[in-house]
């Protein structure tokens, strides 16, 4: 009765935050930059779900459900990829988004994390790579696929092996390369639209790395979301075709979890080299030009690849940028870059971050 009180409230509330955004502007003035009101959209990324200790892919079931009940306790509206799509096409989001993703087709999904997302009514999406199904005893079957669909999952695609779409195999050349990604991205969207029986049109990168000739070839095959792992915040300039995810990893406390609900996308106007690009360049600089609302931003951190470097800051074009040194270039490999800021106001977070690949 409450997620339909909640639901059937939906356009009031709505309404209420427009006028008090117009409000606080009309107070505030041009102190309350734009992206003080943008609507932050996590979109959760589990695995593997467990009754034993959690590992890095493996959360522990009631550590998963201690997450879900914060949600569900402190409001947040919970949706689904369909609706993140209509909403961010209409401009009309609850308050507090929050989409929640499972990757691969662990039998666990049904076993564990389905109970406890039918217990909150949260709904959810599940990428699958079809080869794993029914392979053993620890994936899931169609037919358990089927009744989650029919019970508030949405199906994604997450190819046909769970191969790199980006890497070309030993002794492979480019036809039998394009020949074989074509396969895995449009396969699978007719195997999962056979047995499942409704329009797959939503898609995941497997070990999330992409390049534009990818990217184009899932366009090409029907998706109309596609979903990467750069470990970000979403807001209300989306990109349906790129959106981000967190992935909450089975050691993550429950403050860090919390954390991640309330981080900001930082507002940068570019990031080099661009978003999926790949280059042959190990010693590329690499970096951000921060937006000018961006200048109350301050402590910041660069990772790549998930560890820190030391970065130079031009504080008057706020660009951050990192350079590989020629005794120490870059690594052949995809890499997530990631730079993180405290704003000096608030102690929000902020958080940009992008992925390109070595060669």
């Amino acid at each position: 009765m409450l997620l339909i009180k909640k639901k059937s409230n939906l356009i009031f509330i709505m309404l209420l935050i427009g006028l008090l955004l117009n409000l606080c502007q009309i107070v505030f003035g041009d102190s309350l930059s734009a992206s003080d009101f943008k609507t932050i959209i996590p979109v959760l990324t589990y695995h593997n779900f467990t009754l034993n200790e959690s590992t890095s892919y493996k959360i522990n079931i009631d550590k998963f459900d201690e997450q879900m009940e914060y949600l569900y306790h402190h409001n947040y509206s919970v949706i689904s990829m369909s609706e993140l799509k209509e909403g961010l096409s209409r401009g009309i989001l609850p308050p507090k988004p929050v989409v929640i993703t499972i990757d691969d087709g662990y039998k666990s999904t049904y076993d564990l994390a389905y109970p406890v997302l039918k217990k909150y009514h949260f709904p959810a999406t599940l990428f699958v790579y079809t080869d794993f199904i029914e392979k053993n005893d620890y994936s899931l079957t169609w037919d358990e696929i089927r009744e989650m669909a029919k019970n508030n999952f949405e199906i994604g695609s997450h190819t046909v092996s769970h191969c790199n779409l980006i890497k070309i195999k030993e002794n492979e050349t480019s036809e039998d390369y394009l020949n074989r990604i074509k396969r895995e991205i449009f396969l699978s969207r007719e195997i999962l639209e056979k047995e499942i029986g409704r329009e797959i049109d939503i898609f995941a990168y497997p070990y999330g790395t992409y390049n534009p000739q990818v990217k184009g070839l899932v366009v090409q095959a029907g998706y109309k979301i596609i979903v990467n792992a750069n470990s970000m915040n979403n807001d209300t300039d989306a990109n349906l075709l790129s959106l981000n995810r967190q992935i909450i990893y089975g050691q993550n406390s429950l403050d860090s979890f919390i954390h991640i609900l309330h981080q900001r996308p930082l507002p940068v106007a570019k990031t080099y080299p661009e978003d999926g690009t790949v280059s042959m360049d190990q010693l590329t600089k690499i970096g951000a030009v921060l937006k000018e609302d961006s200048n109350t931003v301050t402590n910041f951190i660069m990772k790549l690849g998930g560890a820190k470097v030391n970065f130079d800051y031009n504080s008057e074009n706020r660009e951050i940028s990192f350079t590989p040194k020629p005794q120490k270039p870059l690594i052949k490999k995809s890499y997530i870059v990631s730079i993180t800021a405290r704003d000096k106001d608030n102690s929000i977070s902020g958080k940009t971050s992008w992925l390109i690949t070595i060669k």
